[in-house]
């Protein structure tokens, strides 16, 4: 468990392990930009997606999650939501897939701003274990700051 002054955002990274993923569809759109904008990109993305898989008679399969492709002071993500059925791509909103196979995860509850710490304990556990990435890591979203208590996010690391 973390450990934090007490006028920071209290923060806690749990359970690094490996896990075994089945493929997942996803609806996303991709965003591009500072990380100051991810709240308003990513919010906007969660719209659009779930908008255009509604609209396409399909069904969210999960809570809604970010693919980084490329991650430093500007952001380059799919963002959208696991689902079900038929997706109608409209230029601005298309079909992916979260790989199956390996991954590295761990829960991180607490604010956006410290999830960094989750990554950082992710990746020096891969380091430690001798494995190696095996493309873009994404982070699930299983509660919101609107939900009760600290937002609580799933990260995914391939491996191989």
């Amino acid at each position: 468990m973390a450990t934090t002054a007490a006028h920071e955002p209290r923060a806690t990274a749990e359970g690094v392990r490996v896990v075994e993923l089945i493929p997942t569809s996803g609806a996303v759109v991709r965003v591009s930009g500072h990380t100051a904008a991810l709240p308003r990109m990513f919010g906007d993305a969660f719209a659009a997606t779930a908008r255009a898989i509604a609209a396409s008679r399909g069904r969210m399969d999960g809570p809604p999650f970010a693919r980084y492709i490329a991650f430093g002071h500007r952001v380059q993500a799919e963002v959208g939501f696991p689902f079900v059925g038929r997706l109608v791509e409209d230029g601005h909103v298309y079909r992916t897939e979260l790989p199956g196979g390996r991954a590295v995860t761990a829960t991180h509850a607490g604010p956006y701003e410290t999830i960094g710490t989750t990554w950082d304990a992710a990746r020096a556990w891969i380091d430690e274990q001798g494995l190696e990435v095996a493309g873009p890591a994404w982070e699930s979203y299983l509660t919101g700051p609107e939900d009760p208590g600290p937002p609580v996010t799933e990260i995914y690391w391939p491996i191989r």
